[in-house]
């Protein structure tokens, strides 16, 4: 046992020189010079986030942005894939390695391999890397998390919008209060869901009695003051939309709507 153990730790260390001897190789390329961007660039770009840039978030896509942005911030995470992909300067993928060894990621050999793919056409035409396909530290996992969680908020927020699109004016105002209190992603998940029934015609039906029963069941609950004031606010600008929007239904449905919403979501935490 003990034989297989060393064996085991000398072939780590072996695979780790070899990781380790390569990089220094890869290490050898530079970027292009016209790539980087001027100290006036720089500067302007002092506050800014590589991964928006790159991904779209909140942002259109820019590219060259992004690159500029790598550089200020070294991120060479963004800048593996950039160089990799192909996106706002030619595929090379001598500086893609280079990046990828420079990022001192626990990634490096999974990323180092895939290039190799990509470069030898074993992943396709038109082969595309990201920095979160191996993700395997807790920062890097924490950070992709976090891209897809925006990218998740940011496609819903789009269809919300492709829905009230031909809304009128006052409409549209008040939807934007509810989105003003309802920002966290349930909630925006929940929008987007509430909305897609509300217009295909699946409006609540509910009694004045069923209201006043969800409304005791909830009071009953234990929850933070602050916590139900918050909701109370998007609650009620839900009631103002429906006014609006869905005359119809009457304040009461709404109020037990969103009360039996809100004792189904916290008795799921």
């Amino acid at each position: 046992m003990r034989k297989a153990f060393v064996t085991a730790l000398l072939a780590l260390a072996s695979s780790a020189h070899a990781d380790t001897s390569e990089c220094e190789i890869h290490k050898l390329a530079t970027y292009p010079f016209p790539h980087r961007p001027t100290a006036e660039q720089a500067a302007a770009l002092k506050e800014c986030d590589a991964d928006k840039l790159y991904y779209g978030i909140g942002v259109h896509f820019d590219y060259v942005k992004a690159r500029h942005c790598a550089f200020a911030a070294d991120s060479q995470d963004i800048l593996m894939m950039l160089y990799a992909n192909g996106l706002g300067v030619p595929r090379n993928y001598a500086v893609a390695k280079m990046a990828a060894c420079r990022s001192d990621a626990t990634e490096i050999e999974a990323r180092l391999a895939r290039l190799a793919r990509m470069q030898t056409g074993k992943e396709g035409p038109s082969p595309k890397i990201d920095m979160c396909d191996d993700a395997a530290n807790s920062h890097l996992l924490s950070r992709c998390a976090a891209i897809q969680l925006d990218l998740a908020d940011q496609d819903r927020n789009a269809r919300i919008d492709t829905i009230s699109a031909r809304w009128n004016d006052a409409e549209k105002s008040v939807l934007q209060q509810v989105r003003r209190h309802g920002a966290d992603p349930a909630q925006i998940e929940e929008i987007l869901n509430s909305l897609l029934d509300f217009e295909a015609g699946k409006l609540p039906s509910f009694t004045a009695e069923d209201a006043a029963a969800a409304e005791r069941e909830m009071n009953q609950m234990k929850i933070a003051p602050e916590r139900q004031r918050s909701w109370l606010a998007y609650r009620d600008a839900w009631l103002a939309l429906g006014k609006l929007r869905y005359p119809a239904v009457a304040p009461h449905a709404w109020k037990a709507y969103f009360a039996k919403r809100r004792i189904a979501a916290i008795k799921a935490q």
